[in-house]
């Protein structure tokens, strides 16, 4: 991997990471319908236009039924369940928390393809839900019912961003990742625009929740999906997964230096329990510091698809 690869990787990370925290700015004064909703239409908006710019827009509304679905699955549910999620808890424990997507996956594919998980690939799951019930239990914040909703919503987020994954992978397999992301948020859109008009924001958004909504759609959707498309041709989808190690630690630290959330050894300790877990889930190791990140199973590095879910 080039220098130029892993800066974007770590930016990818850091963008993907940052974005429960403009979330979390946001969303009590638009709620998160409203959040959600405008999220997506200006993300698909300046998508469609850098695509435009590009030479040509992808002819996403002749699978129109197709991209509803995904939506639902892959954006609509996932980005309206954690934006109300981090109206409770920190927005470090909610990019924590994403980290479960993996261990859904898994279950997930082993149900449909009737190939049960490996004793590793147990072990890890077990393991990441101790990492969860490590924050949960032990972590800076006390535990009350809303927490414990709050928490609730971000496995069920991780675990629609785990059927869309597997959805994309049945339905949209050799379709441009641009088409996808567009068809993606206007469908997204589409689902939420009853919502929103039925559940306003209460008054005027202040100054930084506005701003916060731009960033998201701008630097968390548009911008992360750029470098998303650039690292998969450069250095192939299973070096660009990796990213899913960076959106824990960016997302906390981002939390913690700027809106000041605790930081305490609960939950250093279960983000690591939880990365350890993918790790074991995924079957992929972390090589050598400044070496690249391989996969443990032969048959993993032969080139199957690996999907990266969408964080926030």
């Amino acid at each position: 991997m080039q220098t130029g690869d892993r800066l974007a990787l770590l930016l990818l990370g850091a963008l993907w990471g940052g974005g429960f925290l403009f979330v979390r700015i946001a969303v009590p004064d638009f709620g998160p319908f409203a959040l959600v909703n405008l999220r997506v239409l200006l993300a698909g908006v300046l998508m469609l236009a850098w695509a435009a710019a590009r030479g040509g827009v992808p002819p996403f509304w002749l699978r129109w039924r197709d991209y509803l679905i995904l939506s639902a699955l892959n954006v609509a549910a996932p980005f309206t369940l954690s934006a109300w999620a981090v109206i409770t808890v920190p927005a470090s424990l909610a990019a924590i928390v994403m980290a479960t997507i993996p261990f859904f996956t898994a279950v997930l594919m082993a149900l449909r393809l009737r190939v049960w998980p490996t004793a590793r690939q147990i072990l890890g799951l077990l393991v990441g839900f101790a990492g969860v019930a490590i924050l949960t239990g032990l972590g800076p914040i006390p535990l009350t019912p809303a927490v414990l909703a709050s928490i609730a919503a971000l496995l069920a987020s991780a675990f629609f961003y785990a059927l869309g994954g597997i959805f994309t992978a049945r339905r949209f397999a050799g379709v441009s990742p641009v088409e996808s992301t567009i068809g993606q948020q206007f469908g997204a859109f589409v689902l939420l625009v009853p919502f929103a008009l039925a559940v306003p924001p209460r008054e005027a958004p202040s100054t930084p929740a506005i701003a916060s909504l731009l960033l998201l759609a701008l630097l968390g959707t548009v911008v992360a999906y750029l470098l998303f498309f650039r690292l998969i041709s450069s250095v192939g989808p299973t070096r660009t997964a990796t990213v899913a190690y960076l959106i824990p630690l960016f997302g906390t630290a981002w939390g913690a230096l700027l809106l000041g959330e605790p930081v305490g050894p609960a939950t250093v300790l279960g983000m690591a329990t939880i990365l350890a877990g993918v790790v074991l889930v995924t079957g992929m190791r972390l090589a050598i510091p400044g070496r690249r990140f391989v996969p443990v199973n032969s048959r993993e590095a032969g080139g199957r698809r690996s999907d990266v879910g969408r964080p926030t």
